[in-house]
């Protein structure tokens, strides 16, 4: 279940949190999981979107309205986690004030086994609490290891989830593709797909964000339309979106 919450931002209130916010969120997130009766590891957020401009290092927001989309395969954990957060008179992010207002289900596309992804939240390959040094590492996207990465820790997150030994052996079929095109532009103006993170910990990552093509079983796909992928996914990383143009053709 997926959920898009929309903000008016406090008059008054500061417009600007730091570029790599997640963890201001994932802290307010965390506070309000307390306090429901549903509890899982297995959820899923993205960074506040709106209007905007980057500068040095601050998210400037332009617009008074700002969203958050949350997402789990247990929709009554979603529902508890709304709630509170329609609880709250004023969500505090940093220094900037929001009023919740509205709340919108997003339909899941139609998953077919190859599927365009643009990341709506920095995707991280390798946890640094577990290997601290191999977090700092950026891998070429259009490897064939960054593709590994993907899908070994995708494998263990759905095995952690419950699937049996045999649904994961069907889950073998899997390829990752960033879009070299948009790639290659990249590197050619000098601008980055990868950026330096912090998880909660504070310990330094890798977050890479860019259009890919998957190629994996629709399980997978469902799987992390709802969770995410890569690492960390509850702690807001590695939230992806369809690309529009694929999820108009699935509609």
């Amino acid at each position: 279940m997926r959920v898009k919450i929309s903000f008016q931002r406090n008059r008054g209130s500061n417009n600007s949190v730091p570029l790599h916010h997640q963890k201001m969120i994932s802290l307010f997130l965390d506070e309000l999981i307390q306090e429901i009766p549903v509890k899982t590891e297995f959820f899923n957020f993205s960074s506040l979107k709106g209007t905007s401009k980057v500068q040095k290092g601050f998210m400037h927001f332009l617009s008074s309205k700002l969203s958050l989309v949350i997402s789990s395969d247990n929709s009554e954990f979603i529902e508890e986690l709304v709630k509170k957060i329609f609880e709250k008179p004023l969500v505090q992010i940093g220094k900037l004030e929001l009023i919740p207002k509205t709340q919108q289900i997003i339909s899941a596309p139609e998953f077919k086994t190859k599927m365009k992804y643009i990341g709506i939240s920095p995707l991280v390959l390798v946890d640094p609490d577990k290997d601290e040094l191999g977090a700092q590492v950026q891998m070429d996207p259009t490897s064939h290891e960054f593709s590994d990465f993907l899908y070994n820790t995708l494998i263990d997150r759905m095995e952690q989830r419950g699937f049996s030994e045999q649904e994961l052996n069907d889950f073998a079929v899997f390829e990752a593709s960033p879009d070299r095109e948009y790639v290659d532009k990249i590197n050619q103006s000098g601008k980055k797909y990868a950026r330096i993170y912090k998880n909660n910990s504070d310990k330094i990552m890798m977050g890479y964000l860019l259009p890919f093509t998957l190629h994996a079983h629709k399980t997978v796909h469902k799987y992390i339309w709802d969770c995410g992928l890569g690492v960390l996914s509850n702690q807001g990383y590695g939230m992806i979106d369809v690309v529009a143009e694929d999820y108009d053709n699935n509609q």
